[in-house]
């Protein structure tokens, strides 16, 4: 008695294997018919709608203040740039804190 084995040895990938057509709408072997859901159908979360509407603030302003890059330049010529360590320090603290709030 012999068997054959049909899985064995290199297999097409699914989406290219024949299938069954499928019975037709109405037709004694065809089941019950459920819901159809639009398949292109998306809910957004609330970080999502803001993440987006964060986007679209980003890209409409502009990528540099040239005003305070101005002021900067001009202070650092003139010796009057002052960088105060504490400061710097307590800002990116806040920005720390404010990044780790869920």
């Amino acid at each position: 008695m012999s068997n054959k084995i049909e899985s064995y040895g290199p297999q097409a990938p699914a989406a290219l294997r024949p299938r069954a057509p499928a019975p037709a709408a109405g037709s004694a072997t065809s089941g019950p018919v459920g819901a159809v859901v639009p398949p292109d159908s998306v809910k957004l979360t609330d970080d999502a709608v803001m993440l987006a509407e964060l986007r679209e603030q980003l890209a409409s302003a502009p990528a540099m203040d040239g005003r305070r890059v101005a002021e900067t330049r001009l202070a650092l010529a003139e010796g009057r740039y002052d960088a105060d360590a504490q400061r710097i320090a307590d800002k990116l603290l806040r920005f720390e804190w404010e990044l780790s709030r869920p």
